[in-house]
């Protein structure tokens, strides 16, 4: 057991009893961190280095063990972060697909109708105001042309900007890193500092949180601050045969960050299983405000404490279809997980979370029931999935810059369609075809 979980479980025993502090909110914040694996964190028990940032909020809040994105991509995962539905219900199911439909609220949306004031700084093209997360934002401040990403020293310069001169009214605040995507090339000295230049990205990423904390304390707002950093997917790192992310969906690629720092919270080691869906729940139970009908719940009892039920988690990628090779879904529940694609695979990720043992074979009738379950949870929206609509070209030429390919789905009969597994010597862009 590391020290840092050693230290929080330490504090949660000593404050569990005392009652939970009452703290007016002033306002709400949201860190997303594109591409952050959780066991590259220090509050998560990665030791090489020092996290002070993180390590800051997490000693003064919820740290989820376990939280589970929905999907390997950036644009599927943020439209659940702020939906608190999965890809199949609010119909964003990979980067190059239409916006997210005006039909489905938004959190900032939410809260602007309730007093706040809104604004958000993101890095990446991915996230355009186009793509329909603009909504509800006062303030929604992208890259620019030519630029495709931007570093997160840009972003928080905009963002501290933006709460310095705030007015006293209550606000909320989306910043996007997306520093730790490839290239990994941080600049000095979080470079030099790390054992590889993945970890120095998430270095620099918490050097920028730092100064945006900072600047909350100036303004003696930090106390009053609902805080929440969550990864939007992580990054595979050569497991699994994947040098990057998108294409599977094991434990690499799903499990993320999410730590939560609420007004009067204390230190806490939470070992449910929490989703990304849960966020737009969890800040509206926070701020007192109703929810719209989601697919998460709040994990406020969580933060305090209480223990869970056993519950489903559902994860996909449609990327695959982009080369003709099959989707993939995962489902777990109670400890076993279900890859669903030509050949299945179960694990059992209390004795195997590296997902090396696919005992598929041993349980033959649980597979079959969970494979229906994962039909019935992944089946198309009645508007249907459509990869060809809209700026074909433009969004082509943008995803491509970033890395991703940016070619049309290869339409192919489902039966027909390659198991991805089997295409591993082509996983990495730019993506060779694999027949």
């Amino acid at each position: 057991m590391t020290r840092y979980i050693c230290m929080a479980i330490a504090a949660a025993s000593l404050l569990v009893s005392s009652s939970e502090r009452s703290s007016p909110l002033a306002g709400v914040i949201v860190i997303t961190l594109d591409t952050t694996r959780a066991d590259r964190l220090t509050p998560y028990g990665y030791s090489s280095v020092a996290m002070p940032a993180l390590e800051a909020l997490a000693q003064h809040g919820a740290v989820f063990e376990r939280a589970l994105a929905p999907a390997p991509l950036t644009l599927p995962s943020h439209c659940t972060i702020f939906t608190g539905l999965l890809p199949p219900h609010h119909g964003v199911r990979d980067n190059g697909d239409e916006p997210l439909n005006a039909s489905h609220r938004t959190l900032a949306e939410i809260l602007r109708a309730h007093g706040f004031r809104t604004a958000a700084f993101v890095a990446s093209a991915v996230l355009d105001a186009s793509r329909g997360l603009d909504r509800g934002f006062d303030v929604y401040s992208g890259v620019t042309k030519p630029e495709r990403q931007r570093r997160g020293g840009a972003v928080i310069d905009e963002a501290v900007a933006w709460l310095d001169g705030a007015s006293s009214s209550r606000f909320f605040l989306w910043t996007h890193l997306y520093d730790a995507h490839r290239p990994y090339d941080a600049p000095e000295p979080y470079g030099s500092r790390a054992p590889d230049p993945y970890v120095g990205e998430l270095l620099y990423a918490d050097a920028q949180i730092g100064r945006l904390m900072a600047a909350l304390e100036r303004k003696h707002l930090l106390e009053h601050t609902l805080i929440v950093v969550a990864g939007d997917h992580g990054e595979s790192l050569g497991e699994h045969g994947e040098r990057d992310h998108g294409i599977f969906v094991y434990e690499n690629v799903l499990r993320v960050p999410l730590i939560i720092r609420a007004p009067g919270s204390v230190s806490r080691l939470v070992r449910d299983t929490a989703q990304l869906i849960d966020i737009v729940p969890t800040i509206l139970d926070i701020a007192g405000i109703p929810a719209p009908p989601v697919d998460g719940r709040s994990l406020r009892e969580a933060m305090k404490g209480h223990r869970d039920d056993d519950r489903e988690a559902y994860a996909e990628s449609l990327y695959p279809q982009r080369f003709g090779w099959s989707a993939i879904r995962a489902l777990e529940y109670d400890g076993l997980k279900l890859i669903d694609a030509p050949r299945r695979e179960l694990y059992n990720l209390a004795r195997d979370p590296f997902e090396q043992r696919n005992i598929a074979v041993e349980r033959p009738a649980l597979v079959l029931a969970m494979a229906r379950r994962l039909a019935a949870i992944g089946a198309q929206d009645a508007a249907g999935h459509q990869w060809l609509t809209g700026d074909v070209i433009e969004r082509r030429r943008v995803l491509s810059s970033l890395g991703y390919s940016a070619g049309a789905a290869v339409l192919v009969a489902p039966g027909d369609a390659r198991d991805p597994k089997d295409c591993r010597a082509w996983v990495t862009p730019p993506y060779a075809e694999c027949r």
